[in-house]
């Protein structure tokens, strides 16, 4: 019979196993509890400690203990959440810990913003601890929130509104939309109880299904199509845009792709001698692809820099960029390389056609392209 326990989250009775560390987790020497709460917080391990015999790790209890029922509840739909999107998670009692201040952080948010009835859960994409999204879900309306990391530099995300202002302006995109709080003021700035106040900015949702979660039924070539003219809208937007004083985002150029390059040569010890060759031989290629094309506004600009599907939502066919939180400058060719990937051959050459009737691609694009394919893997 399988061993039962509450939920340390929930508190529903739930089933669980002691075991060893899964294999992807960073010690796996470790003892852990497998809690199957299929219900409501789904499956999710907690650290162990072994001695005198294997029991939950007390710095986990003793964190748990004074949390409050909306606190838990905020765990229990965060893990949900994240277990529905293909997350897998150990907890130990310093996770918790930066899930609470991130709780506390979102707590303070919203109460800088005109929300009645408000509740808040964490994005399921992942805990990114750095840039913290939460959805937010009023009486009437959603929306999604962005807690930045301490130390962000105010300039970086007035510079990330500007952009965005500007693909709807100059490029009729439709994308995230900054909401102001009660102040007027589009970039909020909570300092919950006593702890170092963060930026924050809240978005209009977005509804509709992401790129990835489509049908290949559903991908019509109409879509493929929309997507090729929504790229090259953008980055027409970024080489035509005029940018403001301060407009700060990282730069992904020659010193940083030429870096990972060098990193990749020197870290892999146990590569062959043909492995090493092949990375000597792309960064020679690169250099000579930036020796030819440079960094002109033409070949080098704004972008996206995670142009994946699930960063992509279909809104009435029209597709919408989202999560632009790494946008920087960069070669366009980065863009179109990490969205066309995931296209058949026919696709591509639809994606391709909708991104020539706003830009033109030069001759040879196909073999950059597979350039920067192999530049993406390291």
């Amino acid at each position: 019979m399988a061993k039962k326990m509450p939920c340390p989250f929930c508190g529903t009775q739930v089933e669980y196993a002691i075991e060893n560390s899964p294999d992807w987790y960073s010690d796996p020497s470790l003892p852990v509890y497998r809690i199957d709460c299929h219900d409501k917080c789904r499956q999710y391990w907690l650290e162990a400690i072994s001695d005198p015999h294997p029991q939950i790790d007390p710095a986990i209890l003793a964190f748990l203990d004074p949390l409050n029922n909306e606190q838990r509840t905020y765990i229990s739909e965060s893990t949900h959440h994240a277990c529905d999107n293909g997350i897998l998670i150990v907890y130990n009692s310093k996770i918790l810990q930066y899930l609470i201040i991130d709780w506390h952080y979102a707590k303070a948010a919203v109460m800088l913003y005109e929300f009645n009835d408000v509740s808040f859960q964490i994005s399921g994409v992942g805990f990114d601890f750095a840039n913290m999204l939460f959805f937010l879900n009023t009486e009437d309306a959603r929306f999604t929130l962005r807690i930045y990391q301490a130390g962000t530099p105010i300039d970086k995300i007035r510079s990330e509104i500007h952009w965005l202002k500007a693909l709807w302006n100059k490029g009729r995109i439709k994308t995230l939309s900054p909401v102001a709080g009660r102040d007027g003021e589009i970039i909020q700035c909570p300092s919950p109880n006593d702890l170092p106040s963060r930026y924050a900015t809240v978005y209009d949702w977005i509804p509709g299904e992401t790129l990835h979660g489509l049908s290949a039924a559903e991908k019509t070539p109409e879509l493929i199509r929309n997507l090729g003219t929504m790229v090259g809208r953008m980055h027409y937007v970024s080489e035509t845009l005029e940018l403001p004083d301060g407009f700060t985002r990282p730069r992904y150029d020659t010193d940083w792709i030429t870096a990972k390059i060098e990193a990749a040569l020197g870290s892999d010890t146990d590569a062959s001698a043909e492995e090493l060759t092949k990375l000597s031989s792309l960064s020679s290629r690169f250099s000579q692809f930036v020796t030819e094309h440079g960094e002109g506004r033409d070949v080098f600009g704004l972008i996206h820099s995670d142009m994946e599907p699930h960063n992509i939502i279909i809104a009435d066919g029209q597709p919408c960029p989202i999560d632009v939180v790494g946008f920087g400058f960069g070669y366009y060719f980065s863009d179109i390389l990490t969205l066309s990937r995931h296209f058949s051959e026919d696709e591509q050459a639809i994606f391709f056609q909708g991104y020539q009737e706003i830009r033109p691609l030069p001759t040879g694009y196909r073999q950059q392209l597979a350039l920067f394919e192999e530049l993406r893997v390291l």
